[in-house]
């Protein structure tokens, strides 16, 4: 997948984490790539893309971090999984994937509603033809999480 492709992604996790959520979130390592079957962390939100693009861009992380983000996004503490957490991690999720595509120049993209799972042990399976580009993200204090993505043109 082309640099071009990912640089949306990240500003787009930057600049909503920074606006919705007060923090800034910067990158914690390389990227990497991954297809077939991968453990995510706790708390999973993707989106599909569709249009001139097909593929999907996933946020996984703790669910401990989960909570201080969505927190920090509503506005309130937040310690049960419920509908407060999985609607929040979601919006998040599709704001970033919204911005991302309003970047991705000359591409028309649209999106899925996001999808938001919980538990322990989950497992994703990626194309071999179309690998995730992971990009490892940690905000101070906070914790890990991952944006990946995968995307190929139509």
């Amino acid at each position: 997948m082309k640099s071009e492709y990912i640089n949306p992604f990240i500003d787009a996790t930057r600049e909503t984490y920074e606006t919705m959520c007060g923090v800034i979130p910067t990158r914690s390592g390389k990227l990497g790539m991954r297809s077939g079957m991968f453990a995510t962390d706790e708390l999973v939100g993707i989106v599909g893309l569709s249009g001139q693009v097909r593929g999907a861009i996933l946020m996984t992380m703790p669910l401990s971090l989960g909570q201080k983000v969505v927190g920090a996004f509503l506005g309130e503490e937040i310690t049960d999984v419920d509908n407060d957490l999985m609607d929040g991690f979601g919006e998040i999720v599709n704001i970033i994937a919204g911005s991302a595509a309003a970047k991705l120049s000359g591409f028309k993209v649209n999106l899925a509603l996001p999808t938001v799972m919980t538990g322990k042990d989950q497992k994703m399976n990626g194309k071999s033809s179309a690998p995730w580009v992971v990009i490892p993200m940690t905000i101070a204090d906070w914790g890990k999480f991952t944006i990946e993505v995968t995307m190929e043109e139509v």
